[in-house]
């Protein structure tokens, strides 16, 4: 390892995508961008609030408009204010609201203005708006102004930040005088014209007063207010809230859902007026069967705003645009429900960030797993959303700008990079590695390549070989050593394996996998797959010998087996890959059955495991001994499994006799006569005159069974529950 091989990986990966982030900040858009995103994920993600029951508004709506166009009083906007002491006095004819809260500003002098005082005076619980704003020239105090603040303001350490503004617009005259209570209706939106965040009190000239959604929360009863740094405190006899404030002196709201905000319980002016008139004529005689029942109002926090297009109250919120009134109600659910969202700092999201991309750094250039390389991103963003989501859950908001841009960013870099430097190594050796492909194929390949690619179905036998126990010799030797091992093993095995017109498909680590009858066909193909194990097993004996004279690798190198597993049938067989780079290769049961044999092999100690379907083919030239019948993973269809021993001729007569006691065992053991089984097996054994590890096998099966008894259903075969 060179002392900087790391180096470059760490400034593409970290330093680069940091520095974006970097710039971003600088240019003071995180902020911003912080807000969008979060938007996107709070629409992708699942809600886990709902909106205030306590809250309902009485909307003078394009209805109310249309309807009373012509009405002496209300034929055009703004209304004459006469009306709304009638609205006001609706809600109060049953149980009355908790608090009205009107957000319409009455902050210029009209005929009308003793019928808002005599409601004040009167009906009692109504909050007026106030408008504050900066720009223009400072007007001077005036002596209602100074009565607004003596009564309405809110005693607070000069200190804190909350948003401040030039004047004031107060409600006018003795509307003003007489309102039981006041509140600021002024909204401030992000640099991009949304309006995601609210304040609890607004400043003006050293002075702070309550918001509507303060307002709507103390429902008009006293409360409290405690500022701890980035912290206020609202209390009131049966609620408290914590709001966690910015710089700005603003709270992120929680703006529920697009659904949930058009259902917010929303009623017509005109309905009422309506329903007014019908309980005043009679027409009705019940109030549960007007237009708007008064009962709705009961208890409740009622808002009175505006959504007509004329009155010109509109504003954009995370879910487009809105009547200002809807935003307004938004806030002072969050206050009454304590749906308030706190943004954490950047430094959150940076962190998590810079170890998510630490660790994919590590996991492209240090680790080797190209399946964790590739399953990582999703990985990474799977995490991120989840973290996300959690502390969503929790009311606070990361900061996601940090890793939607500077993840993808890094990644995709650093994955490049890595190709590119992998794309070096490989056109490097790419000479050698040309030379390990069967000369064979290849010709074939370079005549008829489309052919090949295309490919097709034929009868193959399919060969797969693996070395036992390889794991515990690899870790006996040192790699150099390993290497020389598996360079002489898998140069001998390949060479009997292409002298016998087989095709080497691949190497897998210490396993060979082989097609005998493709790319050329060859109706002998059964017969030269059996003839290339029975050589290999010869082959690997002069191994061991050799070996042992050399005193070369260990003892479990020098006493290697393997086993191989071999079946006949059709397969798909063909060139697979890209133009650049393709290998000849087979797929189908028929190679997924030979593979499973091999591994099975290992149960029955056997070095050779074949299919009926070889032993079928090949009985007249090679001796097999029946084994068992076995269900491989993922079939259905029992297979009757033989061993390879030897070609026919060979087979002695003391081995026949010893597999005819086997078969009848066999016979007793698939009528579930258990004892005259375990006898015969125990017969055989004697027999073969060696540890035969297949008699054993069945014998413990037997004991096994003969405890625990099978069902009727049993057919004899053995399901093999692994590959």
């Amino acid at each position: 390892m060179t002392k900087n091989k790391y180096l470059v990986p760490f400034l593409l990966t970290v330093v680069l995508p940091g520095s974006i982030l970097i710039l971003f900040t600088v240019f003071g858009v995180t902020s911003t961008f912080n807000r969008k995103l979060s938007d996107i994920l709070f629409h992708l993600l699942p809600s886990h609030y709902k909106f205030s029951k306590d809250i309902v508004i009485i909307d003078i709506d394009e209805q109310s408009i249309a309807k009373y166009a012509d009405h002496p009083e209300l034929g055009q906007w703004p209304w004459k204010r006469t009306i709304y002491p009638t609205l006001i006095n609706y809600t109060k004819l049953l149980t009355p609201p908790k608090i009205t809260i009107i957000d319409i500003m009455f902050t210029e002098r009209s005929d009308y203005d003793e019928a808002i005082v005599a409601a004040n005076t009167s009906l009692g619980r109504i909050s007026h708006a106030a408008n504050f704003r900066n720009g223009g020239f400072v007007i001077p105090r005036r002596g209602g102004e100074l009565s607004m603040v003596q009564k309405f303001s809110v005693g607070l350490p000069e200190h804190v930040h909350f948003p401040e503004y030039d004047n004031a617009a107060f409600p006018i005259g003795e509307i003003g005088e007489t309102a039981p209570f006041l509140h600021v209706v002024n909204v401030v939106t992000d640099k991009d014209g949304i309006l995601r965040r609210f304040s609890p009190f607004t400043k003006w000239k050293d002075h702070y007063f309550p918001t509507l959604a303060t307002q709507g929360f103390a429902a008009g009863e006293p409360y409290e207010v405690n500022v701890n740094g980035d912290e206020v405190y609202l209390s009131k006899e049966n609620k408290s809230r914590t709001i966690p404030i910015d710089n700005d002196g603003l709270t992120r709201a929680y703006f529920y859902t697009d659904a949930e905000l058009r259902n917010i319980p929303r009623y017509s002016a005109a309905g009422i007026i309506q329903s007014l008139e019908d309980l005043n004529s009679g027409a009705v005689e019940t109030p549960e069967k007007l237009i708007v029942p008064p009962t709705l109002f009961d208890g409740k926090i009622v808002l009175i705003g505006t959504s007509a297009a004329s009155t010109h109250d509109d504003v954009v919120t995370p879910f487009g645009l809105f009547p200002g009134v809807i935003a307004q109600a938004v806030f002072a659910s969050n206050l009454i429900e304590g749906h308030i969202l706190q943004e954490l700092p950047d430094l959150w999201g940076v962190l998590l960030t810079i170890c998510i991309i630490v660790l994919g750094m590590i996991i492209l250039f240090v680790s080797e797993n190209h399946l964790l390389r590739n399953f990582y991103p999703i990985f990474a963003v799977t995490s991120f959303l989840v973290i996300f989501y959690i502390l969503y859950r929790l009311d606070m908001i990361l900061p996601p700008l940090s890793f939607l841009t500077t993840f993808p960013v890094s990644y995709l870099i650093g994955f490049a990079y890595l190709t590119y430097k992998e794309g070096q190594e490989k056109r490097k050796y790419n000479n050698i590695l040309r030379n390990l492909v069967d000369p064979g194929v290849v010709s074939e390949a370079m005549e008829d390549m489309e052919n090949l690619r295309k490919g097709g179905e034929w009868e193959i036998t399919a060969f797969f070989s693996d070395v036992a126990d390889f794991s515990t010799i690899s870790e006996e030797l040192s790699a150099s050593d390993l290497a020389r091992l598996l360079n002489e093993y898998l140069t001998a095995m390949t060479e009997i394996l292409k002298s016998n017109s087989g095709t080497l498909d691949k190497y897998i680590g210490d396993a060979i996998v082989g097609i005998f009858g493709a790319p050329i066909k060859n109706a002998n193909h059964p017969l030269l797959a059996c003839k290339t194990a029975l050589e290999m097993l010869d082959a690997l004996d002069k191994l061991r010998s050799e070996w042992v004279l050399r005193n070369d690798f260990t003892d479990s190198a020098r006493n290697m087996l393997f086993r191989i597993g071999l079946n006949c049938g059709p397969a798909k067989v063909g060139f697979m890959g890209t133009d650049s780079l393709a290998s000849y290769t087979m797929m189908g049961d028929t190679v997924n059955l030979a593979a499973r044999l091999e591994a099975a092999a290992k149960d029955y100690g056997v070095p050779i495991l074949v299919s009926e379907a070889i032993e079928m083919e090949c009985k007249e030239e090679f001796h097999f001994r029946f084994l068992d019948w076995i269900r491989v993973k993922g079939k259905d269809k029992p297979v009757k499994i033989f061993s390879l021993v030897c070609r026919r001729d060979e087979v002695t007569p003391e081995f026949l006799a010893a597999e005819d006691e086997f078969r009848k065992a066999f016979e007793f053991y698939v009528q579930k006569n258990w004892e005259k089984a375990v006898s015969g097996f125990e017969s055989a054994k004697k027999a073969f005159g060696k540890q035969d590890k297949t008699t054993n096998l069945l014998i413990e099966r037997c004991q096994f069974l003969f405890l625990n008894p099978p069902p009727a259903s049993w057919d004899g075969v053995f399901t093999r529950s692994t590959k």
